[in-house]
């Protein structure tokens, strides 16, 4: 098991991400038939320059595990075989799917592999060289966001906005740096298809809005907590009760596709059927909150018990955009009867989950405009648990266990409503038992008739 000896700017799952990319190259390219594996970790350093530039200096070994084998966690050294020191130096812009590794072995040439481009020759350039040597450090970020541009098809209509969406985009890499660099748990940030949104902006995408509760309504009853026993892990998706990720598009209408992820989920425990319900019809018919401009979940419970159901996704489709209201009450697929309001102690929340079903919840998604993947843990200071902005759905929860440095992190598995490109495949895992981003404010469910 490797230790960590030498400075770090990465924290431990992000060295095993790019040690992994980095052996798993010298793996590709070397006479050995069995796999290297790492003992120590001697020095990592990370820089944010036209993408991520990594270097990684660790001492190397053979293992006993040949190549064919792709997991090396019970690989151990090789009897007879020498450690060396290799350094690793990788490059990534992932909005382009580029990838660029280098490795330097005690004496040994430099072995340099590129992803999406040609090798034109063996010389590792790095960022700095790039960016120093060939064009400024302007045109690197300049050259970034067409790229982005291009791969997210964003069109601006004229110069003004466009030098206003570039401004807005260098900033947001240092706000990634910052989640990056302050990250707690396994989640790595990068350029998503909002790298060129302020952060007010992003907030007001979503739609979630706290400002629009009626003081006068009543609360809801508070749930039964189960007794209950705890699994270690828990996930109704493979329980055939959360439906296929959705995609509200650029309609602020998160809200409703929170409540009707949540009566999917109770109307297949009830009723023993995976149906999907209409989102449509709560942005269009629900006059209590404001469609595309954002709502409440409370308030949608309660409208749809008013209005009798939600109809179908088929028979209601979505449109991303406020529509004239046509729902027919004789197509109603599902009715609601009230709602609940569940504890804010995540311990609570877990065992009601496991007994009841996906949990309605709002979250501050400040780290979710640039989540690529891992178990995020951001600090307050980077995502208030005050600041909630964003209607979502917890389907199960987990604890992932990091060997490599004796940690245990217990996380939530959350279901968002930006498509599957997004995220891990339109999932997110945040850290579970904090309150991290304010998830634990405001767990709800409806009650099914």
């Amino acid at each position: 098991m490797p230790e960590c000896l030498g400075p770090s700017d990465l924290d431990p799952s992000e060295i095993d991400h790019y040690l992994t990319k980095g052996l798993s190259h010298l793996d590709s390219s070397s006479t050995s038939n069995n796999r290297y594996i790492s003992e120590k970790i001697l020095r990592s350093t990370k820089q944010l320059v036209a993408g991520w530039f990594v270097t990684i200096k660790a001492q190397i070994t053979e293992s006993n595990c040949p190549k064919s084998n792709t997991e090396a966690k019970d690989c151990t050294k090789l009897q007879g075989s020498k450690s060396k020191v290799c350094s690793f130096r990788i490059w990534e812009q992932p909005w382009i799917n580029f990838t660029q590794i280098g490795v330097t072995c005690d004496n040994e040439d430099t072995q340099v592999f590129r992803s999406r481009r040609a090798i034109s020759d063996e010389h590792f350039e790095s960022p700095a060289e790039r960016v120093h040597g060939k064009s400024t450090h302007a045109d690197a970020l300049k050259n970034g966001f067409l790229q982005f541009m291009n791969k997210y098809n964003k069109q601006y209509k004229h110069r003004i906005e466009f030098n206003f969406r570039l401004k807005v985009f260098r900033d947001n890499l240092n706000r990634i740096d910052l989640l990056n660099k302050y990250e707690r748990g396994t989640a790595r940030y990068g350029i998503t298809q909002f790298a060129d949104l302020t952060e007010a902006e992003f907030s007001k995408l979503h739609g979630y809005r706290p400002e629009l509760r009626n003081e006068n309504e009543l609360p809801f009853a508070r749930a039964n907590i189960p007794d209950i026993e705890l699994p270690t892990d828990f996930d109704w998706r493979a329980k055939g009760a959360v439906t296929e990720v959705k995609n509200q598009g650029l309609c602020g209408s998160c809200w409703a596709f929170s409540v009707t992820g949540n009566i999917e989920g109770q109307y297949a425990l009830k009723h023993g059927a995976l149906l999907e319900f209409s989102e449509q019809e709560l942005v269009d018919c629900d006059k209590e909150d404001q469609g595309c401009n954002g709502g409440l979940m409370d308030t949608a419970y309660r409208v749809i018990e008013k209005m009798g159901g939600l109809e179908s996704e088929s028979d209601y489709p979505y449109e991303g955009a406020d529509e004239t209201c046509i729902f027919n009450k004789g197509k109603v697929k599902v009715q609601v009867t009230g709602a609940l309001n569940i504890s804010q102690n995540e311990t609570d929340m877990a065992k009601w989950l496991v007994q009841n079903g996906p949990i309605s919840i709002a979250i501050n998604a400040n780290a979710m405009q640039f989540y690529f993947g891992g178990i995020s843990h951001p600090w307050a200071s980077l995502c208030s648990p005050n600041s909630l902005d964003h209607g979502v759905l917890i389907v199960g929860y987990g604890v992932h266990s990091y060997a490599l440095f004796n940690r245990t992190i217990p996380y939530w598995i959350v279901k968002n409503s930006w498509g599957p490109s997004w995220g891990e495949q339109g999932y997110y895992r945040v850290f579970r038992g904090d309150g991290t981003c304010g998830l634990n404010q405001t767990p709800s469910s409806a009650i099914v008739a």
